[in-house]
């Protein structure tokens, strides 16, 4: 197979994409290329220090084979990063694979790729009446959703999401044997709303910092 691109943005969660990166690249030798919008350290949400391999500006996506995105505890940055959501507008009609894990669908949701596409996250629900770009239709209240070519998942399902992403791209039938999972989930566990003073917080932060 192709090359895979994993984008890179301020915040970036670590564990919800190492199960998947680590499998493609230990199991199957698989090269992965970290693409930011800035040729400049990006941090993680943990505080790594995080040198990208590739632009966005030079990036060909005939190259690849998939695209991750992981997820965000503080989403601001990269939400309102104009070269990364032109760069994702990009992909509108590809046929590339696209992983999108935690809050990273809101990026797909603010760059048009949800628009008639079934998918998850790990999305506040109050968000769905804030952010206009952000549709609750078509949400579901599963740990992984795939619909079309998008891949979406909760973070803490960074298994499930490893394995749905490892069989959409071929490299095995089952890839249930890599990793140990719940045997089911109950909506509850989908499910998040903020109380009305945490979000009220949020978003007295949010907007002071746009």
């Amino acid at each position: 197979m192709k090359k895979v691109a994993c984008l890179l943005y301020p915040n970036y969660s670590l564990y919800e994409i190492t199960t998947l990166t680590s499998t493609l690249v230990l199991h199957y030798g698989v090269k992965i290329d970290y693409i930011a919008s800035k040729n400049q350290v990006v941090v993680s949400e943990d505080g790594l220090d995080t040198l990208p391999t590739k632009l966005i500006d030079d990036v060909n996506l005939d190259d690849y084979s998939c695209i991750i995105l992981p997820g965000m505890i503080d989403f601001k940055e990269a939400l309102y990063d104009d070269r990364l959501i032109t760069f994702l507008k990009t992909l509108k009609n590809s046929s590339l694979l696209i992983a999108a894990i935690s809050s990273a669908p809101l990026l797909l949701a603010k760059a048009g790729l949800l628009e008639d596409v079934c998918y998850t996250g790990g999305i506040w629900q109050n968000f769905f009446n804030y952010f206009d770009f952000l549709k609750i239709d078509n949400f579901k209240a599963h740990p992984v959703t795939k619909d079309k070519n998008i891949v979406t998942a909760i973070g803490f399902a960074h298994q499930e999401f490893a394995r749905v992403v490892l069989e959409e791209l071929h490299l095995v039938s089952d890839a249930s044997g890599f990793f140990r999972e719940k045997d089911s989930y109950q909506k509850s566990d989908i499910i998040f709303t903020l109380s009305e003073i945490e979000f009220a917080e949020f978003k007295e932060d949010f907007e002071k910092n746009v």
